[in-house]
C-alpha cells in the first residue's frame, strides 16, 4: 500500500500543508511502530517456543494465581529456569513492553485528536441549527451573529473548554494532503492490529506481557489494561490442513474484533471510508489510463478500504455497499496487499461476513478466474517475445526511446500489470483457486520460472529506460536549442536561396518565399521549450505550413529544397519530442514498475533464480535492475517519517535497509558456490604448465599448444570475469542507497564457502584401523595434492576477483587444523568422564576420531606403540621385529609438507595433553602401588642399601627380593610410562622437523626467535628476581612482560625450539622413596632386554618385547622430571649404586672389569647402558654420571 504523497519518491518534495502537521507526527509514530514490530518479530528468543521453560510461563488468564507463583518459589529448579529467561530475555521482554505500550498510547492520542474533531463539528452544526442559542459567544456591534466569522474564529482557536479546534474534519478533506494523512493515520493503525497479531500471536504476547510485568515487578504501570486488551490471544485461524501459504499473508479470522477492542470516532472513520469508496486517494488512475488496469491503479487504496471497514461494520455489512466497494476495487482480483509486501485473501478473510462474501461471488467464479489466468498467462509469452526482441543489442537507444516512450511505457505497465496479477494470486489461500490460476499456468506453460523470468526481464528493460529517459531529461534543453538552431539555420539558408544572392540561384529567385523562410526562421528562433503548450501549437502549424509548401511547383520540381525541407521537419519533430519530455513521466515510471507485492515471492522462489543464474551467467550482470525494482521497500516506509523530521529516521532507515540486504546477499550466496565449481573443474584445477624443450619439431608443435586446456581455462576466466562484473555494478548501482559493501561481503562469503568445502573434503580422509606405512603415505600425499590444489585455487581467485585469496585459504586452513585439535581434545575428554575404567591413553582411543587430524593421530599412537615397535635412535623411527620400518623421517616430511607448521604443532599440542593425563594416570597407578606394605619393604631396603655412594653389605640380593616382589604388580605402572615415553619421542621428532623446516622456510624468524629465546634463558634468574622485585611497583609491567613471555614461548613450538624432554606437565606432589621406586623398578625390567651392539640400543632376547626399551627409559625420565631435580639426582645416583654393586658381585672388583668376560645379557653392561642413556635424552651432568660410574666401565661402554 502505497502511503506517500503523488510523488513520494521525490526528494524535494515540501512538507505537507501545517495545519495537517498532527497527522503527519501520527503516520511518523505508525511506520516507527511497524518498523519495530517486524524488527521484534524476527527476533523472537527461542524461549518462548522451547516447551522447557512453559512452567514458568504464563498468559493472562494464570498471571496472578498464586498456586503457580507458590509452585515457583518452593522449586529451585524453576526459580533456576526463570533466572534464566531473565537473564537471556530481559531486554527483548522491555523492548516488547515499549512497543505495545506505545501502540496503546498511539491509539489514545489519535482518539483524542479525532474525537475533539469530531465533537468541534456536532457544536458547529448545532450553532448553525439554533443560532440564538449560543449567542452569548460573538456577536457584532449590530446585534446578530456573524457565522462566517463564528467558523473562522472556530477553525484558528481554541475555545473555553480546550477543545482543540484547528483542524477541521471538512477542511481536511478538501486537502489532497490533509485527507490522504488523516486516512493513513487511521489505516496504518489498522496494520498495526493486523501484524502484531500475525507475527506475534496472542498467546506468545501474553507470554511475554506477563513475563515482563512479574519480572519488572510493573503491575501498577499506566495503561496496563488497554496493553493487555492489545495482547489478549484472538481466537485462532483455522487454516485448511496441506494448505501452503507465503509468511508474508495475514490469515487472521474476524479482524473486527480486534478493532473493536480500539475504535475510533464513527463520523470521522465513516468519512473517510466514504471518501475511500469515491475518489481516487493518490490520484493513481491517471498512470493507468487502460480501464482494465482499474483495479491495480486503485490497489492501494483498496487495501485502506479493506481496513477501514472493520472500524465500521455497517458498510461491511451492507450489500449495496459492498457490491460497489467490490465492483470498483475488487472486481478481478481477491488477493489484495495492505502494508508493503503484506497481503490478504478476502476469500478467506471474509469468511465471517456474509454480505461481503456473498458480493466477492462474482470475482471468485472458476470460469471467471480461468479465464483471468488464460488471459494473462497468454500475455506473459507475448511480453517475453517483445522484451527479447527490444533487449537485444543496439536496439533501445536515446533516439530509440525518444521516438517511443509511450510505448514503451504501456509495455512496460501491462508486463506488470499481468505480473502482478499471476503472482498474487499464484499464492491464494483457498486451494481451489489457487490451483486454477496454477493450472491454467501449467496449461499455458507459464511456471514459477517463466515468472521469474518476465520479472527479471521487465526489470531489465526498465532500469535501462528510466536511465535514458533520465539521460534525455537532463539534455531536453541541449537537444531543444540543437534542433531549434539547425532549423531556424535551414530556413535561413532556403532565405537566401530564393534571395537569387547564392550562385546558380539566380533563376529561382522569390521574394514571398524569401520573406516566408526568414519570417518563419525568427518564428523557430523564438520558441521556448518551458511554455510547452504555445511552442507545441506553434511546432505543429510550422510543420503543417512546411507540408504545404512541398506542394508548390517552386519547390516540388526542386529534389535539394525538398530535402532541405524534410531535414527541418525532422528537427522540427525532434523539438516535439523533446517537448514530450517531463518529470511526471519519470513518477509514473516508478508507480507502475513497483514490485513490492512480489517481495516475498522472490525469497521463495531463490532455488529457481539460483538454477536460472547457473543456467546463463550473463544474468548476472542484469541482477542489479532486478534488486532495484524493489527499492520502493525503502523509500515507502521513510516518506512520512522523514517529512515529519522525526528522529526515529535513522532506526526505520535501518532495519528496512539490513532487510533489503539480507534478501540481496541470500540471493547472491550462491556466487562463490557457482565460483567454486568452475574452479574445481578437473581440466582447470589440474591444467600444468608444459615444460617445453629447447627445440620443438613442426610436426608436434600443435601437441605443446593444448588448445582443449586452454579453452577450458579461457571458459572458466571468462565466467568468473562475468560473475566478478555483475557484483561489480550490483555495488555502483546501490552505492549511496544501503551500505552494501561488495568486495568486503565477496570475501566473507568465499571464505565461508572455502572453509565448508575444504573442512568437509578433509575429514572426508578415511582411513582403514590397521594400515601400512606405504598406504599412510599415500593418504598424505593425496591430502597434500588437494591442499597445494585449493591454495592454487584461492591464488587463482584472488588474480581474479581482487581478494585476499592466500590469505583466506592461510586463515582457514589454520582454522580447521586447530577447531580439529580442539575437537578432537574435547571428544577425548568426554570420552575419558564416560568412561569408569581409567586406564593409560591409547592408539584405540581415537580410532573413532571425527577429524581428519584424529584420524593421522591414531595411525601414528598405532604405529609407534612400544609394545609392538622398537624405536631406533641413529634411524629416528620405530620398526617392527623383522626390521620393517612402521614410522620414521619420511612420514614426518610428508606430514609437515600436508599440514604446515601450525599442523604439526596443533598435533603436538595434542600430544602434550595425552602426555599430561598419562603421568597424572601414572601417579595415581603409583600412589595406589604403595600401600603400607609396600612402604615397609622400601624402607627396609633402603635401610638395607645405605647411602648410594656406599656399596650395600648384602650386594645384589636386597635388589633381587625387591624385583621380584613388584615385577608384576608394578606392571600398569610401568606400561603407563612406556606410553609416556612414546608420545615424548613423538613430540621430540616434530620438534625436530618444526625446527629445520622453519630455519628453510622462514631462516630470519628462526633465528630472531633463537636469540631472543636464549638471551632470555641465560639471563633468566636475573629477569626473575628482578620481576619479583618490582612486582609491587610495576605489574602492569609484569603482565605485559608475562604475555609477551607466552607468546615468545608459542612461537618457540611452531620454530622448533622446544625443549620437550625438559617440560613440566604436571605439578603434583611426590609419591614417597620415588627415586628408589623408579632405580628398582628399572633394575626389575633388565632381565628382559640384552644389548644390540650393532643396533645400539637394548632389545628383547627372542626380538619380542613387551615394552620398548627407549620410551621406557624417557617415560622414567619424564615422570621424574615432573617433581623436584633432587629425585632425578637419585635415580641416577641409586641406578649407578646397583651398577657398582652388581660390578663387585662378577668381577670382584670395582677397577679392572674385564672386556672379554662382558655379556651382552650381563646386568652390569645393561644397566650402566641404560644409565648412560637416560643421562643423555635428560640432561644430566656429566660429572654425575662419571661419579656414579666405574671409570673403567664407563670407558669400556664408550668404545
Amino acid at each position: 500500500m502505497d502511503f506517500s504523497e503523488d510523488d513520494p519518491w521525490k526528494k524535494d518534495d515540501p512538507d505537507p500543508d501545517p495545519d495537517a502537521s498532527d497527522l503527519l507526527n501520527f503516520c511518523s509514530r505508525a511506520q516507527t511502530l511497524i518498523s519495530q514490530l517486524l524488527l521484534l518479530s524476527n527476533r523472537i528468543p527461542p524461549e518462548f517456543r522451547d516447551r522447557r521453560y512453559d512452567p514458568v510461563l504464563f498468559d493472562l488468564r494464570h498471571a496472578l494465581s498464586r498456586f503457580l507463583l507458590a509452585r515457583i518459589e518452593g522449586d529451585a529448579g524453576l526459580e533456576e529456569l526463570e533466572d534464566q529467561l531473565r537473564e537471556s530475555c530481559a531486554e527483548f521482554m522491555e523492548r516488547f513492553f515499549l512497543l505495545v505500550n506505545g501502540v496503546v498510547f498511539y491509539h489514545q492520542e489519535l482518539f483524542k485528536y479525532l474525537n475533539d474533531l469530531q465533537i468541534l463539528i456536532s457544536f458547529i452544526i448545532n450553532l448553525k441549527l439554533n443560532p440564538f442559542r449560543h449567542s452569548s459567544l460573538v456577536f457584532e456591534n449590530s446585534g446578530y451573529l456573524d457565522y462566517d466569522m463564528c467558523l473562522d474564529d472556530f477553525s484558528t482557536v481554541e475555545n473555553q473548554e480546550g477543545v482543540h479546534v484547528r483542524n477541521m474534519l471538512e477542511k481536511l478533506m478538501e486537502n489532497e494532503n490533509g485527507r490522504q494523512l488523516l486516512t493513513e493515520s487511521l489505516v496504518l493503525f489498522g496494520c498495526l492490529l493486523l501484524l502484531l497479531e500475525h507475527c506475534m500471536g496472542g498467546t506468545l504476547r501474553e507470554k511475554l506481557l506477563v513475563a515482563h510485568v512479574r519480572h519488572d515487578r510493573c503491575f501498577d504501570a499506566p495503561n496496563l489494561d488497554k496493553i493487555c486488551l492489545l495482547c489478549r490471544a484472538h481466537l485462532s485461524t483455522s487454516v485448511p490442513a496441506g494448505q501452503v501459504h507465503l509468511s508474508s499473508m495475514v490469515l487472521i479470522q474476524k479482524p473486527d474484533e480486534l478493532f473493536a477492542s480500539f475504535p475510533f470516532p464513527k463520523l470521522v472513520v465513516d468519512t473517510v471510508i466514504c471518501r475511500l469508496r469515491d475518489d481516487d486517494l493518490y490520484n493513481q488512475l491517471r498512470h493507468y489510463p487502460d480501464p482494465e488496469h482499474r483495479t491495480v491503479a486503485l490497489g492501494a487504496q483498496g487495501g485502506c478500504l479493506y481496513i477501514m471497514l472493520f472500524f465500521s461494520l455497517d458498510f461491511i455489512h451492507n450489500g449495496f455497499v459492498m457490491r460497489e466497494v467490490v465492483d470498483r476495487f475488487f472486481k478481478n482480483c481477491w488477493v489484495i496487499p495492505i502494508f508493503m509486501h503484506f497481503t490478504v485473501d478476502l476469500s478467506f478473510s471474509w469468511d465471517a461476513y456474509k454480505v461481503a462474501k456473498t458480493s466477492l461471488l462474482s470475482s471468485l467464479s472458476p470460469q471467471f478466474i480461468r479465464d483471468l489466468s488464460q488471459f494473462h498467462c497468454n500475455k506473459v509469452k507475448d511480453f517475453l517475445l517483445e522484451l527479447d526482441s527490444l533487449l537485444l543489442d543496439g536496439i533501445i537507444t536515446r533516439d530509440y526511446v525518444l521516438s517511443n516512450s509511450q510505448s514503451l511505457l504501456s509495455l512496460v505497465r501491462n508486463c506488470n500489470v499481468s505480473l502482478h496479477w499471476l503472482v498474487l494470486h499464484r499464492s491464494s489461500i483457498d486451494k481451489k483457486l489457487r490451483e486454477i490460476v496454477i493450472s491454467a499456468g501449467t496449461i499455458h506453460q507459464v511456471e514459477e520460472e517463466m515468472l521469474l523470468s518476465l520479472l527479471l526481464k521487465t526489470s531489465q528493460l526498465e532500469f535501462v529506460l528510466k536511465q535514458l529517459y533520465i539521460e534525455l531529461l537532463e539534455g531536453k534543453a541541449a537537444l531543444w536549442l540543437e534542433s531549434r538552431n539547425i532549423a531556424s539555420n535551414c530556413m535561413l539558408e532556403l532565405s537566401e536561396y530564393y534571395n537569387g544572392s547564392q550562385a546558380l540561384s539566380w533563376k529561382v529567385k522569390d521574394a514571398s518565399l524569401k520573406d516566408w523562410f526568414l519570417k518563419l526562421s525568427e518564428e523557430v528562433c523564438s520558441l521556448d521549450h518551458m511554455k510547452t503548450g504555445t511552442a507545441g501549437r506553434k511546432l505543429y502549424n510550422v510543420i503543417s505550413a512546411l507540408r504545404e509548401i512541398e506542394s508548390f511547383q517552386q519547390v516540388e520540381e526542386n529534389l535539394q529544397i525538398k530535402r532541405r525541407l524534410f531535414g527541418i521537419q525532422k528537427h522540427l519533430q525532434d523539438m516535439l519530442k523533446a517537448l514530450s519530455l517531463h518529470n511526471d513521466t519519470l513518477f509514473a515510471f516508478s508507480v507502475i514498475t513497483d514490485a513490492v507485492y512480489a517481495w516475498e515471492f522472490v525469497g521463495c522462489f531463490d532455488k529457481i533464480l539460483f538454477k536460472m543464474i547457473e543456467k546463463d551467467l550473463s544474468m548476472m550482470l542484469n541482477l542489479h535492475s532486478f534488486f532495484l525494482k524493489f527499492r520502493s521497500m525503502l523509500d515507502k516506509p521513510l516518506v512520512r517519517v522523514s517529512q515529519n523530521h522525526s528522529l526515529d529516521l535513522l532506526s526505520v532507515s535501518n532495519y528496512y535497509s539490513s532487510e533489503y540486504v539480507s534478501r540481496i546477499c541470500k540471493i547472491l550466496r550462491i556466487m562463490p558456490v557457482m565460483l567454486f565449481r568452475i574452479l574445481n573443474n578437473d581440466v582447470v584445477s589440474n591444467l600444468k604448465p608444459c615444460p617445453l624443450p629447447n627445440r620443438i619439431e613442426r610436426e608436434k608443435f600443435q601437441d605443446f599448444m593444448q588448445l582443449d586446456q586452454q579453452f577450458h581455462l579461457a571458459k572458466a576466466v571468462n565466467n568468473i570475469s562475468v560473475i566478478s562484473q555483475g557484483l561489480q555494478i550490483i555495488s555502483r548501482s546501490f552505492h549511496g542507497l544501503i551500505d552494501l559493501d561488495m568486495k568486503n561481503w565477496l570475501e566473507k562469503v568465499v571464505r565461508e564457502e572455502f572453509s565448508e568445502r575444504f573442512k568437509k573434503k578433509l575429514n572426508s580422509f578415511l582411513l582403514s584401523p590397521n594400515v601400512g606405512l606405504e598406504e599412510l603415505e599415500a593418504s598424505v600425499q593425496s591430502m597434500t595434492k588437494y591442499v597445494l590444489s585449493q591454495l592454487s585455487l584461492m591464488e587463482l581467485c584472488q588474480d581474479l576477483i581482487h581478494i585476499q585469496g592466500h590469505c583466506i585459504w592461510e586463515e582457514e586452513f589454520l582454522h580447521i587444523l586447530r577447531h580439529c585439535a580442539r575437537e578432537e581434545h574435547n571428544d577425548y575428554v568426554r570420552k575419558r568422564q564416560q568412561d569408569p575404567v581409567v586406564r593409560p591413553v591409547q592408539s584405540s582411543d581415537f580410532s573413532n576420531a571425527k577429524t581428519f587430524l584424529g584420524q593421522l593421530l591414531h595411525q601414528i599412537l598405532r604405529l609407534s606403540n612400544p609394545s609392538c615397535s622398537m624405536y631406533i635412535e641413529p634411524m629416528s623411527g620405530w620398526f617392527d621385529a623383522e626390521g620393517h620400518e612402521l614410522l620414521g623421517l619420511r612420514f614426518f616430511d610428508l606430514l609437515e609438507s600436508c599440514i604446515g607448521p601450525v599442523g604439526m604443532t596443533c598435533m603436538d599440542s595434542l600430544l602434550s595433553f595425552l602426555i599430561m593425563e598419562n603421568l597424572e594416570h601414572s601417579l595415581r597407578v603409583l600412589n595406589n602401588l604403595l600401600d603400607s606394605r609396600c612402604l615397609e619393604e622400601l624402607r627396609t631396603l633402603d635401610n638395607d642399601l645405605g647411602h648410594a655412594t656406599s656399596l650395600p653389605l648384602l650386594g645384589c640380593s636386597p635388589y633381587k627380593k625387591m624385583a621380584k616382589l613388584i615385577d608384576i604388580a608394578w606392571e600398569p605402572w610401568v606400561e603407563c610410562l612406556a606410553h609416556i615415553g612414546q608420545l615424548q619421542l613423538l613430540r621430540c621428532l616434530i620438534s625436530s622437523k618444526l625446527k629445520s623446516a622453519c630455519k628453510v622456510k622462514a631462516g630470519v624468524v628462526s633465528f630472531a626467535v633463537e636469540g631472543m629465546m636464549s638471551s632470555i634463558s641465560s639471563h633468566r634468574e636475573k629477569t626473575i628476581m628482578q620481576s619479583v622485585v618490582d612486582r609491587k611497583v610495576k605489574n602492569e609491567d609484569d603482565a605485559t612482560i608475562e604475555r609477551f613471555l607466552q607468546k615468545l614461548t608459542r612461537q618457540g613450538t611452531i620454530c622448533g625450539f622446544c625443549s620437550t624432554f625438559q617440560t613440566v606437565y604436571i605439578s603434583n606432589d611426590p609419591p614417597p622413596f620415588l627415586g628408589r621406586c623408579a632405580s628398582i623398578m628399572s633394575i626389575s625390567q633388565l632381565s628382559r632386554y640384552v644389548l644390540d651392539t650393532h643396533l645400539g640400543t637394548l632389545t628383547s632376547r627372542l626380538k619380542k618385547v613387551v615394552l620398548d626399551f627407549s620410551p621406557m627409559v624417557i617415560g622414567i625420565g619424564t615422570f621424574l622430571r615432573q617433581f623436584d631435580t633432587t629425585y632425578t639426582t637419585q635415580y641416577v645416583q641409586y641406578i649407578g649404586q646397583y651398577i657398582r654393586t652388581a660390578t663387585v658381585s662378577a668381577f670382584g672388583t670395582l677397577y679392572e672389569p674385564q672386556k672379554g668376560s662382558l655379556d651382552p645379557s650381563s646386568d652390569v653392561l645393561k644397566s650402566a647402558f641404560w644409565l648412560m642413556y637416560f643421562c643423555k635424552y635428560m640432561g644430566v651432568s656429566k660429572d654425575l654420571l662419571d661419579s656414579c660410574l666405574p671409570p673403567p666401565l664407563l670407558a669400556l661402554l664408550q668404545t
